[in-house]
C-alpha cells in the first residue's frame, strides 16, 4: 500500500469463483496471459478482504494500492528455500 503496508493474501477457491462472477468476460488464461490492472486489483482487494484485513471499498482501496505482486501457486512451489 502506498501507506507502507504489505499484505500477503492467497487467491483461495472462494476469491478465485468471486473474480470469475466479477469478470465474465475474462477467461484465468486470458488474465494470466495479459493481465489488466483493475481485475488483478479486484483479485487482490477480495484476497486481503477475505483474509480477516479490513479493507474499504474497492474504489477507493484501489487508489492506495502501492504496487501488487501475483505469483501463481505453481511458482510459489517452487521457490522454496536458497540452495
Amino acid at each position: 500500500m502506498l501507506s507502507g503496508e504489505v499484505h500477503e493474501a492467497p487467491v483461495t477457491y472462494g476469491v478465485a469463483c468471486r473474480w470469475e462472477d466479477q469478470h465474465p468476460q475474462l477467461s484465468v488464461g486470458q488474465f494470466l496471459e495479459n493481465m489488466k490492472f483493475k481485475a488483478l486489483a479486484w483479485m487482490a482487494w477480495d484476497a486481503v478482504r477475505t483474509s480477516g484485513v479490513s479493507v474499504e471499498l474497492f474504489p477507493k482501496w484501489f487508489e492506495k494500492v502501492g504496487d501488487i505482486t501475483f505469483i501463481p501457486k505453481a511458482e510459489a512451489k517452487s521457490e522454496g528455500p536458497p540452495t
